[in-house]
């Protein structure tokens, strides 16, 4: 099995703003962390408190979200499996 991906062209990418629905709202951030299957992704805190969200990162699946604007990124890091920590970090 390989373990190892690069940057997508069809999914978000380190950096990128991505637009997704929360409890009822059109909510956009900022992606600071790649995942298999999803993205992790920091909102404004307005947002956190309009949603009564715990923290102000949230997991997004590949499946919900759309990419609004692509981040200028100079290198193209690659993901690494690692187990439960396996993820690229902004």
């Amino acid at each position: 099995m390989d373990n190892t991906f690069l940057y997508s062209k069809d999914y978000a990418n380190l950096g990128d703003t991505i637009e997704f629905k929360r409890k009822k709202h059109v909510v956009s951030g900022v992606v600071t962390s790649l995942r298999e299957n999803t993205v992790i992704v920091k909102v404004k805190q307005d947002i956190v408190t309009l949603l009564d969200l715990p923290d102000d990162q949230t997991v997004v699946a590949h499946k919900n979200y759309v990419v609004i604007e692509r981040a200028e990124n100079d290198s193209q890091p690659v993901f690494v499996y690692d187990g439960w920590n396996s993820a690229l970090k902004a």
